[in-house]
């Protein structure tokens, strides 16, 4: 995982290209102009989906994983707090994983750190490392952000 602002992540040389391209990309968007809905960057390999909702207490949301895809979640505004887990953790399922969408569920993360983002910074998941977004310390509050995903095979 790594946690950075938006636009200097945009321009870390140490990152892998496809990531700064991507960010370039929802830069080069306006992104606080998108309405919610999915951006194609490069067909189903690279694209971001902008997203507004409400945060829930952290407590409430299910770790959730990736096999193929590396996510990066971007606040636009309001706050969100990520439980993430490093990489390599048990992963003990709570249901089948779901293919089609890359995703899978979890019953905990063993050792969580806890993220914490303000507008225009984000934080980047890669895949196999348990997460749970859209959360909240204390009572749940409007969000508006954008999760980036890179198909692994991009890295």
């Amino acid at each position: 995982m790594i946690i950075d602002t938006l636009t200097a992540a945009a321009k870390n040389a140490f990152y892998p290209p496809v990531i700064r391209k991507a960010l370039q990309a929802v830069i080069g968007q306006e992104p606080h102009s998108l309405p919610p809905g999915k951006y194609t960057i490069d067909g189903d390999n690279l694209f971001f989906t902008v997203v507004e909702g409400e945060t829930r207490p952290l407590a409430e949301q299910r770790p959730e994983y990736h096999r193929q895809f590396l996510d990066i979640h971007i606040v636009l505004a309001g706050e969100e707090v990520i439980g993430a887990g490093n990489k390599g953790l048990e992963i003990i399922e709570d249901g089948p994983f779901n293919q089609a969408h890359d995703i899978g569920f979890c019953t905990q993360i063993s050792s969580e750190t806890l993220i914490h983002l303000h507008p225009f910074e984000l934080a980047i998941l890669f895949p196999g490392e348990l997460h749970r977004p859209m959360g909240a310390i204390g009572a749940g509050a409007p969000l508006r952000k954008i999760i980036v995903k890179i198909d692994n095979a991009l890295l």
